[in-house]
């Protein structure tokens, strides 16, 4: 694969930034660009392979994501927000993403970093729709969280359960249809009813959803697209929270 080329926008159009002063953390020689276009579209079997170069290469695993792995992605996010490309061309990116680091997410572990946070996510009771929260798991993970993804047609018990028994930080719920986003609205009051409100964050997103509607069922922040959800899990882990027993 060839080095991508990278312009300055002249349309508004997202374009790739490069991490500064990479070429210091890598040896002599070394060149990131066919991983970042890589990554940018889709291409999983070549960044499984480059990143198992960048690995003997003992590049350290977080250059290896930072530098490596996040530049393309990060683009492709920044046009999914734009609305330059939409669900299928992102999944394709993520499908890399994901190629990549389950080679370095081992490697971390063993550095015993720690993850950001714990975020407990999964579509609301009556609900089988999953490819949004998917993004949002994939680029959650990316940011460092520790994401249990409970899948589709999630019970409130089954939320609060699983938050209760990972501590979790945040707690996402997805909802793709009008008929099941009041099911939000349900597991939040049951966090309550249980006496775990207080302890973690709740943000919501999905097509039906709107800011007006997360400040109506209680919700602590509404995600636009898998962007903000990101940018809002960051900034909501700088808020406190009453600690779990």
């Amino acid at each position: 694969m060839s080095n991508a080329e990278f312009i300055a926008p002249t349309n508004g159009n997202p374009v790739l930034i490069e991490p500064v002063d990479w070429q210091q953390r890598v040896p002599e020689g070394w060149e990131w660009q066919s991983l970042w276009e890589a990554v940018e579209v889709g291409n999983h079997i070549y960044t499984d392979e480059f990143v198992r170069k960048a690995i003997d290469a003992e590049i350290d695993p977080r250059v290896i994501l930072d530098d490596g792995l996040f530049p393309g992605f990060n683009l492709q996010g920044d046009r999914f927000s734009a609305q330059v490309i939409f669900i299928p061309e992102m999944l394709i990116t993520a499908r890399a993403m994901k190629a990549g680091l389950a080679l370095i997410r081992p490697l971390l572990a063993a550095m015993a970093e720690k993850p950001v946070g714990t975020f407990v996510m999964g579509t609301v009771l009556g609900d089988m729709h999953d490819i949004g929260q998917s993004i949002v798991t994939i680029m959650l993970e990316n940011a460092g969280f520790n994401v249990i993804n409970l899948g589709t047609d999630i019970h409130p018990d089954k939320f609060i359960e699983t938050a209760e028994k990972e501590k979790a930080d945040l707690v996402g719920f997805s909802a793709l249809l009008s008929t099941t986003v009041y099911y939000q609205k349900v597991t939040i009051d049951e966090f309550e009813k249980a006496g775990h409100r207080d302890k973690v964050k709740i943000l919501i997103g999905g097509a039906p959803t709107t800011q007006d509607w997360a400040d109506e069922c209680g919700a602590d922040g509404w995600g636009r697209d898998a962007v903000q959800a990101v940018k809002l899990a960051l900034e909501k882990m700088k808020e406190p929270r009453t600690a779990w027993n």
